[in-house]
């Protein structure tokens, strides 16, 4: 959705596949594809969130952007960085370009060190009194108090802990941040508090995430595009309010019809829609959409051809065969 020119990371065609175990000495190789040609780019000072299932690939997604794992194939840029090209010393000296949000903030803490060292820790070396001074602000800029520096995780909150997180992910001043999860495993009332908190960071400070989750009530208020995978694909991919207001694959009203309804002007939360059976097996997807078996509106085409994702008059993109081009979905 944002052109290359204007684009801070570009993905095109990722592809990630994990081998699977031999039925015997001679068989041929199988491999799981948990990243099947995912194609998107994010602009500076923007969010766009990647949602789905578990299972669907999106933290794999995450992960092969950073080069925590390998992809076969495709391309990642940041700006002018070739990630999937860089050799083993370049990309370490690249790596305080990408910085993550962990799901659990306690096990991605460590628990024998300080949290002024936690913060402190992805700086490069610097004379003691200007790492001191850039701790402190990071500490003000999430809301801890400065005598709690002196403290081990432990003696946090579950939502302080995650601010430590997010402070330790700014310190390098990465143009990058994905967060994976970094809500889900807080209360409710912690999670709006953790999310009004990126926001206000983003917006005064220029920050720029990849954020990955599974509820879409989470990111509603929080993204500016959004990518809905299926199965290691892209099967829908809009702007927020686009998406909301008229989601257009049968999956992302089945995913918004299961988040509480508070916006009249969202679409999908007026009715249940519930999916039977379970996503097809990876190692073995269908010849058709992979989506299919489990849609309410699936004809035969859509068990036979695999569906392509295609951008439509109103700029959404839709892997759906029944999605007309004027958007409008098989659902109604």
């Amino acid at each position: 959705m944002t052109s290359r020119e204007e684009a801070l990371l570009t993905v095109r065609d990722l592809r990630v596949r994990f081998p699977l175990k031999a039925a015997s000495l001679f068989a041929p190789k199988r491999y799981l594809y948990a990243v099947d040609g995912v194609s998107f780019s994010i602009a500076r000072g923007q969010t766009l969130a990647i949602v789905g299932e578990s299972g669907s690939g999106k933290t794999t997604t995450a992960l092969a952007v950073a080069r925590l794992i390998d992809a076969y194939a495709g391309s990642v840029n940041l700006q002018e960085l070739d990630v999937l090209g860089l050799d083993r010393e370049a990309l370490r000296a690249a790596r305080r370009r990408f910085q993550f949000i962990f799901q659990d903030p306690y096990s991605s803490l460590n628990p024998r060190l300080r949290a002024a060292d936690i913060v402190a820790e992805p700086l490069p070396p610097m004379a003691a009194d200007a790492r001191q001074r850039i701790v402190d602000d990071l500490f003000e800029a999430v809301g801890l108090r400065p005598e709690q520096q002196r403290l081990f995780p432990h003696q946090f909150s579950g939502g302080q802990r995650q601010r430590i997180g997010i402070a330790r992910a700014m310190a390098p001043q990465p143009d990058l941040i994905i967060c994976d999860e970094p809500v889900s495993a807080l209360d409710v009332a912690v999670q709006a508090q953790v999310l009004n908190l990126l926001r206000d960071l983003q917006s005064g400070r220029g920050l720029t995430y990849l954020f990955i989750s599974h509820d879409l009530g989470v990111v509603q208020h929080m993204c500016d595009q959004i990518a809905v995978m299926y199965l290691g694909k892209i099967v829908e991919y809009a702007d927020r309010l686009s998406l909301f207001q008229n989601p257009l694959h049968p999956y992302t009203r089945a995913l918004l019809s299961a988040v509480p309804r508070v916006d009249p002007t969202v679409r999908g939360g007026d009715r249940r829609l519930l999916l039977q059976g379970d996503p097809p097996d990876p190692a073995n997807p269908p010849r058709g959409c992979r989506f299919a078996a489990r849609c309410p509106v699936a004809e035969t085409r859509c068990h036979q051809e695999p569906p392509a994702l295609r951008t439509l008059r109103n700029k959404q993109q839709v892997a759906c065969h029944l999605v007309t081009e004027d958007a409008v979905s098989p659902l109604g």
